[in-house]
């Protein structure tokens, strides 16, 4: 395994201001912390006023590219643009369709070779469907799947939430695995854990992650919490228990990154503090990897 983080690690500034990082300061600043392997969170530079959806983002993602080359960095994988499409307009669901389309190149753009994407939920008559959900992540993921094949990457399927309040496709293990089975395409789809999501939906992890197996587990996505909100925190701050999963990747011999996605570990700090508990972050995923 080698550490990783995503880019979202520098985000936003503090809490409520709408003040965030550019991708470019991201990469340097998560450079200047230690890390030398990324995940570009493009989930997150097509909000925010990004270059997204308008002409010349090509000529952002080229920035990045330069950038990551003169730093020594490399974008092992991407997350993709994702969104819910409860209660959207049409147009608007063609809108987050042309976001998702754009990220999944620019991911090929930066010499990936995975990219993270979120399952959607399929509602009808506004309750959650099962075989709408599966159906319509079957064609969508198989759309993309050829998209993410041309640049000769492929996708990482996301564990998702769900709680008493409301149901997400592939919170489960079953149905991740319902859906990655029902795509029968080992060479252009995986899994990425998403341990945050799993400790919220109280999964138990080390089962979960014996169940997929060394072959479908490509990705993850290393983030803590306190089992009642998505805090994204780095791990020791939040619930869960480390070294069980530790032990249980060593165990089956998982060959991926090893990718914190902890952005809201560092909004509530002024930025004067932001570099120096990034690099602790940096020591935590060492540690980590020790064990």
């Amino acid at each position: 395994m080698r550490i990783s983080v995503s880019t979202c690690l520098f985000n936003s500034m503090l809490w409520k201001e709408d003040n965030h990082y550019p991708p470019i300061e991201s990469i340097s600043r998560c450079a200047k912390a230690g890390y030398r392997v990324m995940e570009m969170d493009w989930g997150v530079y097509s909000l925010h006023d990004s270059p997204f959806g308008h002409d010349g983002w090509q000529a952002m993602v080229r920035q990045v590219v330069e950038v990551s080359k003169a730093l020594g960095i490399e974008c092992s994988t991407a997350h993709a643009h994702f969104y819910n499409p409860s209660g959207l307009s049409e147009d608007e669901k063609i809108q987050h369709e042309h976001l998702i389309h754009e990220t999944i190149v620019a991911s090929g753009m930066v010499g990936a070779s995975i990219v993270v994407m979120h399952p959607l939920t399929a509602c009808e008559d506004g309750w959650y469907s099962h075989k709408d959900s599966l159906r319509f992540n079957t064609d969508y993921f198989a759309r993309y799947g050829a998209l993410a094949s041309t640049y000769g990457m492929k996708l990482a399927i996301e564990n998702m939430i769900e709680s008493p309040h409301y149901r997400r496709y592939c919170s489960s293990t079953e149905e991740l695995l319902e859906l990655i089975d029902t795509l029968n395409d080992d060479k252009t789809f995986g899994i990425c854990w998403d341990t945050g999501h799993a400790n919220l939906s109280k999964v138990d992890q080390c089962a979960a992650l014996s169940t997929i197996g060394p072959e479908r587990l490509i990705a993850l996505h290393i983030a803590d919490n306190r089992g009642q909100f998505d805090d994204h925190l780095a791990p020791y701050w939040g619930t869960i228990e480390w070294e069980p999963i530790m032990a249980m990747l060593k165990t089956m011999g998982y060959r991926g990154d090893f990718t914190l996605e902890i952005h809201k570990f560092l909004n509530g700090l002024p930025d004067a503090l932001h570099d120096r508990v990034a690099s602790l972050t940096h020591d935590i995923a060492t540690y980590l990897l020790s064990l």
